[in-house]
């Protein structure tokens, strides 16, 4: 399987995860860590990159520690609120059939890493970032990081 990343454009779905204080009368600030609220409090489906990723799981073998790195290109300008992570799954040696679990399959499952604030990406400051994923087997944890790079001008 290999793990597969894009940046979108995800203006609900950020919005659905702001941060919150307080709603009718009630303190809902404790749900902000609970739930993974992300930037401050609150004031449709875009990919503003190609599908990029170079973090390998061989499954023919037991699961061991793995990580991979990959610059992720935007090929549009826009406001980046995350990413959409998936697996494509290579079925023979050759690399020759790929079944892909992408962003544009609807009946697969993805996830996504929102940022804490969207980030204006393309011609405007950022031209690419820098992505890091840490597979740990023991606990199942996946660790992602990023780094959005400066435009060379």
């Amino acid at each position: 399987g290999l793990l597969r990343a894009c940046a979108m454009y995800l203006p609900d779905l950020w919005r659905s995860r702001c941060c919150l204080k307080e709603v009718e009368g009630f303190d809902h600030s404790a749900v902000n860590t609970t739930l993974g609220g992300c930037g401050g409090l609150p004031k449709s489906f875009s990919a503003f990159s190609l599908a990029v990723g170079d973090t390998k799981f061989d499954f023919s073998k037991p699961m061991s520690p793995c990580s991979g790195k990959t610059q992720v290109p935007f090929r549009e300008s826009g406001m980046c609120h995350g990413f959409v992570l998936w697996i494509d799954w290579v079925l023979d040696a050759e690399d020759n059939t790929v079944l892909s679990t992408g962003p544009d399959k609807r009946h697969w499952k993805q996830a996504v890493k929102l940022l804490n604030e969207p980030v204006e990406v393309g011609d405007a400051e950022f031209s690419s970032t820098e992505m890091e994923a840490f597979f740990d087997p023991s606990n199942g944890d996946l660790t992602l990081k990023h780094a959005f790079v400066l435009n060379q001008r």
